[in-house]
């Protein structure tokens, strides 16, 4: 796949900044009064070995994330954070850049890049109330290959531009970055860094500058209206399997679509604040003559979907391991087709969205004439 082509559609090219004053600087040889860590444990200055120098050691947790986040960068704009990054061991090393990170008394949310050393490959992998999301992006991943093949044991440089809902990561090469990404949950927020959960290997982190970006693009993305509502999220129940749920006519509001056509629902379910993590979606649509209406849903979706038209239930979608914007065309990413029936007049499409999935939280979703669901 064409990486930069698929950028066109998702990513917004940012002019080159150049950096302005320097707001931190931490190269970890008078401790860690400058960052919050969680858990404490996990998250460490040690003597890199054979040197004076000390680094800061992050080590994954087996449930949760380790993260560390930078004091009193929660008003942060326009910034680049540069620094460099070891994995010390072979194995399944993970760093994972955070940005626009956003926490109250409700949820967490944040932007994220992470490289990996095991496969050496980026991921962009928003977390929506503490949940990755990679399932979601995985056309954007970057394989690095060749010369920018990640090896354990060597330092890597690395630079994260952050201006808005627009983020940029440079990785060796601090000047052409290796993606550039719109779509954080929020636009403003606190800058960290995290190690995955997991049996993996532990990351080191050195030499850190924050410093403000003399020019920047602070543009909010721009999502675009969807013929689909949204309301919830609710606490798991049984509404009966084959049956329409009985739900509100109230309280629905307008879901808008990502750069890509993505419905993230994400931002709405809850995943580690509680238990709400059912959503319900809406389709009201007119049908003037049933043959040249919609006959089939098509979807694909990171979560399992419960389809009902008109009170009556359709199917179910199981979900996939990742989404795909090319679902309607391709043969390797087909999706799902659910048959509906509109009848002449109002049509009303329900869909019970089961939000509890580790790195779910969105679905692709379209409504097809009558033809063949396979005819691509």
């Amino acid at each position: 796949m064409n990486f930069h082509l698929c950028l066109s559609t998702m990513l917004f090219v940012c002019a080159k900044a150049a950096a302005g004053p320097v707001i931190v600087q931490d190269d970890f040889e008078s401790g860690m009064s400058q960052w919050h860590a969680d858990p404490p444990e996990r998250i460490a200055i040690i003597p890199e070995e054979g040197t004076s120098n000390h680094v800061l050691r992050l080590t994954p947790e087996r449930r949760e994330f380790t993260q560390v986040m930078l004091a009193g960068s929660s008003t942060f704009t326009n910034v680049r954070v540069e620094g460099r990054f070891l994995f010390p061991t072979d194995g399944d090393g993970y760093l994972g850049f955070i940005y626009n990170h956003q926490q109250d008394d409700r949820r967490t949310d944040s932007g994220v890049i992470y490289v990996k050393s095991n496969g050496s490959y980026l991921r962009i992998s928003p977390h929506f109330d503490g949940n990755p999301s990679w399932r979601l992006y995985e056309e954007f991943r970057v394989d690095l290959e060749g010369d920018r093949r990640i090896r354990t044991r060597t330092w890597y440089p690395f630079r994260l531009e952050v201006s808005g809902h627009v983020a940029t990561l440079a990785i060796g090469d601090l000047e052409h970055p290796l993606v550039r990404f719109r779509g954080a949950p929020a636009a403003l927020g606190a800058l960290g860094l995290e190690a995955r959960p997991g049996g993996g290997e532990p990351v080191w982190v050195d030499d850190i500058i924050v410093s403000r970006l003399s020019t920047g693009n602070a543009i909010a993305p721009r999502g675009t209206p969807s013929a689909w509502e949204i309301l919830g999220p609710f606490q798991p129940g049984d509404p009966g399997f084959h049956e329409a749920p009985e739900l509100p006519q109230d309280g629905w509001t307008p879901l808008t679509l990502d750069q890509r056509g993505a419905l993230i629902t994400g931002r709405y379910t809850q995943y580690r604040s509680g238990d709400k993590d059912w959503v319900y979606l809406r389709h009201r649509f007119q049908t003037m003559d049933p043959k040249s209406g919609p006959r089939w849903l098509a979807a694909s979706s990171a979560n399992r979907l419960d389809v009902w038209l008109n009170g009556y239930f359709r199917g179910t979608v199981a979900e996939e391991r990742f989404i795909w914007s090319d679902y309607l065309t391709s043969t390797e990413h087909p999706g799902a087709r659910v048959p509906i029936d509109p009848t002449v007049g109002s049509n009303e499409i329900i869909i019970r969205v089961h939000g509890r999935r580790f790195a779910g939280g969105g679905m692709f979703l379209s409504l097809l004439p009558r033809q063949a669901p396979d005819s691509r």
